[in-house]
């Protein structure tokens, strides 16, 4: 690989995580591993599918932090004008800082694959839309057979436009390590049972991973596999999942991703509070941060309108929630 800044962020560009995998090869990633791993697996496994599924119908505001210790290309930003006045372009030729404010949000699609998108609306503190939710009114109130997968992909592509560098990259969202878990592709990797991490919790064990099924999940440039490895804190008597850390190391690249998540009492579920990201590439370092907050569920009235969060009621009278079928015992 060049040792240079645009071969370095064309590599980071292409960390792209495959959303599926045609072929593999190597050995199953449960050979071997012991009946108590084998049973915390299984209960994360059911954690990961409810957590998903629970998210899914909730929005958050993503405040997202990136710097770099060069100077490294960045888009002009399509400022919004006064009112009545034309929108304006700030220039922005190169920085070392960005400060993105998005709405984020994870959707279900076809079958049961899901989808983080991110809506970007500030840029370095200037809107460059009006806050309008436009993601959430996009998926809550599509029609089957309609384009709203391709509409939302495009804002997301939108969006990532705005990263630090100019980069698309898909696995900088605060999840992505969960796809690991998931039952059709937990057998990309080999797991080992850890020490407990008594600062996470009293009952929370390490489980570490490897990915060594090939092709890989992250593909590199042009094509190139790069197996992932990293740590999973996971609840032992739950499987509730509490911090994830995803780590892709190959010549001239090493990336670092890690998520921390907390129970929102408010809405009686967990959700991502933190990321952090690390990129060492060749000439240069990356490092990103992202908080997550104003979670908010939304409803979709009959007539396909998007209808605010429904305001908090009393005790005696709200709706008891459902569990979902599947999830573990909490």
């Amino acid at each position: 690989m060049r040792a240079s800044i645009l071969a370095a962020l064309g590599l980071l560009c292409a960390l792209v995580a495959m959303p599926a995998v045609a072929q593999q090869s190597g050995p199953s990633a449960q050979a071997g591993a012991d009946p108590a791993l084998d049973q915390l697996l299984t209960r994360a496994t059911w954690y990961v599918l409810d957590f998903v599924d629970k998210l899914s119908s909730v929005v958050s505001e993503e405040h997202y932090t990136q710097d770099s210790n060069v100077m490294l290309a960045t888009i002009p930003i399509p400022a919004l004008g006064g009112r009545g006045g034309a929108s304006t372009s700030v220039p922005r030729g190169s920085a070392k800082h960005r400060e993105l404010k998005a709405d984020f949000l994870i959707v279900k699609t076809t079958g049961e694959a899901w989808h983080p998108f991110r809506d970007v609306f500030e840029v370095d503190h200037i809107p460059i839309r009006d806050r309008e939710q436009r993601l959430a009114k996009l998926f809550l109130s599509s029609k089957p057979g309609s384009d709203w997968q391709e509409r939302a992909k495009a804002i997301s592509d939108e969006s990532a436009r705005y990263n630090l560098g100019a980069v698309q990259r898909t696995i900088n969202n605060p999840i992505f390590a969960l796809i690991f878990l998931q039952p059709d592709v937990r057998d990309h990797f080999r797991f080992t049972m850890g020490k407990a991490d008594r600062r996470m919790g009293d009952n929370v064990r390490v489980v570490e991973y490897v990915e060594d099924m090939r092709p890989t999940l992250i593909a590199g440039l042009p094509g190139q596999d790069m197996p992932a490895f990293g740590r999973f804190w996971i609840e032992a008597d739950t499987g509730r999942i509490l911090k994830t850390e995803v780590r892709v190391e190959q010549r001239g690249i090493k990336a670092n991703l890690t998520t921390e998540f907390h129970a929102d009492d408010r809405l009686g579920i967990d959700v991502p509070t933190e990321m952090r990201e690390d990129y060492d590439l060749d000439n240069s370092r990356v490092v990103g941060k992202a908080s997550y907050s104003r979670f908010r569920k939304f409803e979709v009235k009959s007539s396909e309108e998007l209808a605010p969060p429904a305001p908090e009621a009393a005790p005696e009278t709200a709706p008891a929630p459902t569990p979902a079928p599947a999830a573990p015992p909490r």
